[in-house]
């Protein structure tokens, strides 16, 4: 009986870890894109962070998909380099299909393989983050609710 007692705990235990502290070193992104002269297209710079520091000497591609329409658009991955001079941040230049909503998809391969992902929202000039809250103060409103 208490041969099989020991390893349920254990099991149990390692179910309950919480994934922070399985995957301490989880990368994190924050992307800022401003449209070309060239319809659709935009020149980003992402900062690659791991506990709120930024990331040197990574290597990889980005990819985008459109949440919302995900087997009608997906972007060709681009390479993204690190900006001479400034550590941990990157840049490219990435061609989308329209405006609205995307998932960037970062593949990182370079130190170790990751993948790093972040909804922007598009329109004619630059990105958003998707995850930005909506300011009531920004505005004045019409008499209607949120």
């Amino acid at each position: 009986m208490k041969k099989l007692f020991l390893p349920s705990i254990v099991v149990i235990f390692l179910v309950n870890i919480a994934p922070t502290v399985l995957y301490p070193m989880m990368t994190k992104s924050q992307t800022d894109c401003k449209a070309t002269s060239k319809k659709f297209q935009y020149n980003c710079i992402v900062l690659f962070l791991q506990k709120k520091e930024p990331m040197s000497g990574y290597s990889g591609f980005v990819g985008a998909k459109m949440p919302s329409m995900v087997m009608a658009h997906n972007v060709k991955p681009v390479k993204f380099s690190e900006k001479e001079d400034m550590v941990g941040l990157y840049d490219f230049t990435i061609q989308l299909e329209m405006l609205g909503e995307w998932m960037f998809q970062y593949d990182i391969s370079i130190p170790t393989r990751e993948r790093v992902m972040e909804k922007l929202i598009f329109d004619k000039t630059k990105s958003t983050a998707s995850d930005k809250k909506h300011n009531h103060s920004d505005h004045k409103h019409s008499g209607h609710d949120h």
